[in-house]
């Protein structure tokens, strides 16, 4: 299985400054596991949903809804890791 941090980069990758849905995220991120050749299996969902709130609570990202209703909620960066992350890709 893939490490906690790893799986909070490769979420946070597909987040942006405007708020985009938790299952298109997570559907993103699946995706790239996959490619990877990591098993999808039951329990991703359960981690994903983990991390998910682990990020949440962290600040890392901004949530509207119950994010455990992936079709139902949406997450986005913080203005201030927007505007650092477009520096650095500048």
């Amino acid at each position: 299985m893939i490490a906690a941090s790893e799986l909070d980069e490769l979420i946070l990758s597909f987040c942006d400054a405007r708020w985009r849905k938790v299952a298109r995220i997570f559907g993103n991120t699946m995706q790239v596991l996959e490619d990877r050749g990591i098993q999808i299996s039951g329990g991703v969902a359960d981690a994903l949903d983990a991390r998910m709130e682990a990020l949440v609570k962290s600040g890392r990202l901004e949530a509207q809804g119950n994010i455990r209703r992936w079709r139902f909620s949406e997450v986005r960066l913080p203005a201030g890791a927007a505007v650092a992350r477009q520096k650095l890709e500048a």
